[in-house]
């Protein structure tokens, strides 16, 4: 078992300690980020929205809260930190629908809020919102239920790719100086005077400080050396993704109380969530689906745009988009050092992390400055990542381009997405080592078929590139084999 020795120790790679990490790089800090999985940004981050809460949304949060002022931090934050990672990002606006004069209440109240927190606690260059009447809304939307007599739209409302943008953070974070160590859980940790040891299933860690950045279990591991002092609640929403060919039916996202949302992606897909008055508390880390969500986020979607069908559903998931810390109050979050456990800091950002990601990221370095840590700027500090090929956007040109470059790109594996064998290869050359590693960089799989066609070829491919034979590859490490046996294999067993 190996001993590694380091300053500051960040516990979770997802959106969040991703962040932490990078704006870490920006510093000659001895800092290492561990992860229990086999890739970065597999956790809750996987589960969420793509949607940027760039506008409206934000004012539905209380002036009071900690997670609130994260969140406004971030905004003006995220579209530059996307074009440095060379990082999808994308303002489609939004649409808060009205069906009648009572409907009206919240999104007056949206827009008295806008007016008297534009440039307070809103950027003073973020755009003002509108109300839009029925002709408009049926010019610009013409799929929405014609139920609807007009609508509040919000231009600032933006979609990126959070596991993508979390992959960046972390590439960008290793290339400035900061150890990332996969595949090493942390079991047990041990508070002593001036640091902490921890264990993990590949040796001990000794640190000096803490950052609890754990997502789902960042309780669990808060419990590990009784700095658990709040409470969290996780509450199961449903989201569903829509097969490419429904992608044209609206093009901004809409919403209503009561009645979800469906927005685009940045990848061309629509998806519809649940309505917030219809997610329910959950079991802990419990992400599987069922009935009753998925047939009542249908019915809140069709409410909304009558064309979207179940037939045109190719994939969907449960995460735990909210954390209600009902000891300090609703949506709230808990970023900063325990009460009880010096230079342990609780990183737990709750709902709507992505956004609040870059926020945390900046608090955390007046933290650790607070709590003693001395910081020297990286005089070799590199901000910029620069996005492997996607072969799918490219022109007739670049596309032969490439090709001519490396015949590779020629060979499309994924045909609902458009995704060349030089594209797999390079996201394998770029860190991922399991099926779900390259879907993520690349999107295989993430079409019609999702992996049906596809799947068996990325399966040879990564085992060709990694030396290792297609029944070690996994879907998402440990255990996740995607293949146990060989067909023959078995017919030989049974003669």
């Amino acid at each position: 078992m190996s001993r590694v020795e380091t300053e500051v120790l960040i516990i979770g790679g997802g959106i969040g300690g991703a962040a932490i990490a990078r704006e870490l790089s920006r510093y000659t800090a001895d800092a290492t980020l561990v992860e229990k999985g086999a890739d970065v940004g597999q956790g809750i981050t996987k589960y969420s929205s793509t949607i940027m809460c760039q506008g409206a949304n934000v004012l539905e949060f209380r002036s009071e809260y900690h997670n609130s002022r994260l969140v406004w931090a971030g905004m003006p934050l995220m579209e530059p930190l996307c074009r440095e990672l060379d990082v999808p990002f994308k303002r489609i606006g939004s649409l808060e629908l009205v069906e009648n004069q009572a409907g009206m209440r919240h999104p007056e109240k949206m827009m008295r809020r806008f007016k008297d927190w534009h440039g307070k606690y809103l950027p003073s260059d973020i755009e003002p919102l509108q109300f839009i009447d029925r002709d408009t809304l049926r010019a610009w939307e013409p799929n929405v239920d014609k139920k609807y007599i007009g609508a509040v739209y919000d231009p600032n409302i933006a979609v990126n790719d959070p596991v993508r943008l979390t992959i960046a953070l972390v590439d960008n974070a290793k290339k400035n100086g900061i150890n990332v160590l996969l595949e090493t859980e942390v079991l047990d940790i041990k508070a002593g005077t001036d640091g902490f040891e921890v264990w993990t299933n590949n040796g001990s860690i000794a640190c000096r400080y803490i950052i609890n950045a754990a997502g789902e279990y960042v309780g669990k591991i808060a419990q590990m050396v009784d700095a658990d002092d709040f409470a969290m609640y996780p509450v199961k929403s449903y989201q569903a993704v829509l097969d490419k060919k429904v992608g044209g039916l609206i093009n901004r996202m809409v919403l209503a109380t009561g009645s979800g949302m469906v927005s685009p992606t940045i990848h061309g897909n629509l998806f519809f969530g649940i309505s917030p008055g219809s997610q329910r508390l959950g079991k802990a880390h419990d992400h599987s689906t069922d009935k009753k969500l998925a047939d009542t986020a249908l019915r809140h979607a069709q409410e909304l745009v009558p064309a979207v069908s179940a037939a045109d559903i190719i994939n969907s998931f449960v995460g735990f988009i909210v954390f209600r810390n009902f000891e300090i109050g609703w949506h709230e979050c808990t970023v900063g050092v325990s009460r009880w456990v010096p230079r342990f800091i609780n990183a737990s950002i709750g709902f709507p992390g992505i956004c609040a990601a870059p926020g945390v990221a900046k608090e955390m370095i007046d933290i650790l400055t607070r709590q003693g840590l001395r910081l020297a700027e990286n005089p070799r500090f590199d901000p910029y990542e620069k996005a492997m090929p996607d072969f799918s956007d490219l022109s007739d040109e670049e596309k032969k381009e490439l090709i001519a470059r490396d015949p590779r790109y020629g060979h499309v594996v994924c045909r609902c997405e458009t995704v060349t064998e030089g594209e797999i290869v390079e996201a394998i050359r770029r860190g991922a080592r399991t099926l779900d590693g390259v879907k993520f960089r690349c999107r295989p799989g993430m079409g019609r078929c999702q992996g049906g066609f596809c799947g068996p070829r990325v399966t040879r491919i990564l085992a060709r590139e990694l030396g290792i034979s297609e029944e070690e590859v996994t879907k998402k490490g440990g255990e996740s084999r995607n293949l146990l046996y060989k067909g023959k294999e078995l017919l030989e067993a049974h003669q």
